[in-house]
């Protein structure tokens, strides 16, 4: 790697590289996702032969594409292993899914929506926790929680980055990223993609069967690799958390 005289080309350069190192390092989540865009994608192009049949039907359909868009678009982030900046898209990505899936349980909220009326991720979180397929409030709102914590500039959320303090060059993929919270985002949104191609596949199954009827045995064989990976994720995430507090611990001492 070239010394830091190379002002932005270096940061062009450490994103591919960091880019690269974390792909490596957490590629089955990386193939999890890409098996779970390429169903979604599936899903789509099913759609795509069909006109929606309903307000409702056109409203998913909008919402579906917004959660795909934005995950996609953040796990680039992610890989660069660039968290802060990833957070406005995973809280894009999470409130368009859980919006997603409150209209689709309830047409009464997708003809709103459609109609421009604002729903706020709270009046979700309640509905949805109301529904048998919806999700409990304490789960949803400990995710949103987790988005919103860096949406606006924050002390807490934003590192110090010892530029001048020992740090030379301290922008872009260039700081060593923390890999637990690298892994617990990796499971956030990896649990989005669960969450969002499970009750895609739902919602549009009369759709599916008819075009592609081995699909189920497809999307379970994923989900399935999905949850084995979440427990190796949370392994991870415990194991990581535990080793940079107390490097953290030591610094101090020193």
């Amino acid at each position: 790697m070239k010394p830091f005289d190379d002002n932005y080309s270096t940061v062009v350069e450490w994103d591919s590289k960091r880019t690269v190192e974390l792909s490596e390092k957490y590629k089955v989540y990386v193939q999890v996702t890409d098996a779970y865009a390429d169903l979604v994608c599936e899903i789509v192009n099913v759609l795509g032969a069909k006109k929606p049949k309903s307000v409702q039907d056109l409203v998913v359909r909008d919402l579906a594409a917004d959660v795909f868009d934005a995950l996609h678009e953040s796990r680039g982030i992610i890989l660069k292993g660039k968290c802060d900046m990833a957070y406005p898209l995973a809280r894009r990505a999470y409130e368009s899914l859980s919006l997603m899936v409150l209209c689709a349980l309830d047409v009464s909220f997708a003809v709103k929506w459609q109609s421009g009326v604002e729903i706020s991720n709270g009046t979700v979180r309640r509905e949805l926790a109301k529904h048998p397929f919806g999700e409990t409030e304490e789960s949803t709102k400990q995710l949103y929680k987790f988005f919103s914590s860096a949406a606006h500039p924050n002390r807490s959320m934003i590192p110090h980055r010892f530029l001048g303090e020992g740090n030379q060059f301290v922008l872009g993929a260039v700081p060593q990223p923390s890999l637990a919270l690298v892994t617990d985002y990796c499971l956030k949104h990896l649990s989005m993609w669960f969450w969002f191609a499970a009750f895609l596949g739902y919602f549009y199954d009369d759709h599916i069967r008819a075009e592609r009827q081995d699909f189920g045995n497809r999307y379970l064989k994923v989900a399935e690799t999905a949850q084995w990976l979440a427990e190796q994720l949370t392994e991870n995430f415990n194991r990581l958390l535990k080793v940079e507090q107390e490097e953290i611990a030591k610094g101090k001492e020193s």
